[in-house]
């Protein structure tokens, strides 16, 4: 039988399950941007040469965090927009650090060829002497 007190609470538990619903957690947009930002950054940093797997765990995860936003699970998205932005980061440092290699390569390179032309040239046939020194008196 229903009586007015179970109509009541009926209406207080479906009040109290909208005030929840609406409580949850906000959409993280701002770990999404800063997610995004950082794998732009990466992928300027010319990850995809360089550091190729990081990137695209980068942007696996930014695309999970972006679906899980798109179904309002905020937890999620925001988790993984943390993973993302680290990923990210790890990609960007990692492909500047291997810029900065093959350009010390390249300037050793560039002093071993120097190395070698300057050994050829003092062992070479016509090597210039320097002029004597005056002798003091």
């Amino acid at each position: 039988m229903i009586t007015v007190n179970g109509i009541r609470n009926a209406l207080w538990c479906a009040i109290a399950f909208g005030i929840v619903a609406c409580a949850s957690a906000p959409m993280p947009t701002d770990k999404l941007a800063v997610a995004k930002t950082a794998v732009e950054r990466a992928e300027q940093a010319q990850a995809a040469q360089f550091a190729q797997v990081e990137l695209t765990s980068a942007r696996n995860k930014l695309a999970a965090a972006q679906a899980a936003a798109d179904k309002h699970d905020a937890d999620v998205a925001a988790r993984m927009a943390d993973q993302a932005e680290v990923d990210a980061q790890l990609a960007e440092y990692t492909a500047r650090a291997k810029q900065q290699e093959q350009l010390v390569e390249q300037m050793d390179a560039g002093l071993r060829d120097l190395r070698n032309e300057a050994q050829r040239n003092s062992s070479g046939a016509g090597a210039v002497t320097p002029p004597p020194q005056p002798q003091p008196q």
